[in-house]
């Protein structure tokens, strides 16, 4: 059964990957740093479509800003409070702001928007969100390698229970997101 589970994750691991950082992000790039360390997973590739997810994921969120993004920031109670903390981040840094950002969770749409809304240089947006999503990509990937790391040195070398142990923490996260946007669909609707 592991043999067909590493087949399925030589075959489709990548593109849950990307969809995991465009859907998520930290909680999948933890989980793929840990299937990396456990070679179910290559590094290069899994950095370089954990960063394309999260930077498709932004650059929508970007553009739906040049679009409608003010109309739609300031159009509800939950977006207009998320809105004035990132205006204020992005007021007091600036580009550099986008490093802040990426570390603050559940804060991705709503810079992203704003960034587009103010009619920021997407040429300067793209150059330093790359900057930012690399950084940010390694870090996260690290830290899921050495969770599996540990791991290896706790229990040994069981690859079965990695795997389900990995698959366990990708339901988590998902549960974990669906959770979260329907409280904030919820919020918005009030």
């Amino acid at each position: 059964m592991i043999e067909n589970l590493e087949q399925f994750m030589r075959d489709y691991g990548y593109l849950a990957v990307f969809i995991g950082t465009f859907l998520e992000g930290e909680i999948f790039l933890l989980v793929a740093g840990f299937f990396v360390k456990h070679e179910f997973l290559q590094l290069i590739p899994t950095l370089i479509f954990s960063i394309l997810g999260a930077l498709f994921h932004e650059l929508i969120y970007f553009f739906l800003g040049r679009w409608k993004g003010r109309a739609f920031l300031l159009g509800n109670r939950y977006t207009k409070r998320r809105y004035r903390k990132a205006k204020k981040l992005i007021d007091r840094y600036g580009v550099f702001s986008l490093f802040i950002i990426r570390f603050l969770y559940g804060m991705r749409i709503v810079p992203m928007m704003l960034f587009g809304a103010t009619g920021f240089s997407f040429y300067k947006f793209l150059f330093f969100n790359m900057i930012s999503l690399v950084i940010w990509a390694v870090i996260f990937l690290s830290i899921g390698y050495g969770f599996g790391h540990a791991a290896e040195v706790a229990f040994g070398r069981l690859k079965d229970v990695y795997f389900i142990f990995g698959i366990g923490v990708i339901i988590l996260g998902l549960v974990v997101y669906v959770v979260y946007h329907l409280k904030s669909k919820k919020a918005v609707g009030r």
